[in-house]
């Protein structure tokens, strides 16, 4: 289980294991954007450009996403 703040990079690594942490940060902030899930993660303070993601951003995308 995944816990604790992490850099939005590594969260998208775990999601995507076989790309490039480029490719897969990409593929994470697309995914990100969808309507419900943006919203969420706005109402827990995330901004565009944010790197660094809170424990409550990191429950957030989980919850939508499922584990990594």
């Amino acid at each position: 289980m995944v816990t604790g703040s992490l850099t939005l990079k590594e969260l998208a690594v775990m999601y995507f294991p076989h790309s490039t942490a480029r490719s897969a940060s990409s593929q994470l902030r697309r995914w990100m954007r969808m309507e419900q899930l943006a919203a969420k993660l706005s109402d827990a303070g995330f901004r565009p450009g944010q790197k660094v993601l809170t424990p409550r951003q990191v429950a957030i995308l989980i919850e939508h996403l499922g584990e990594p």
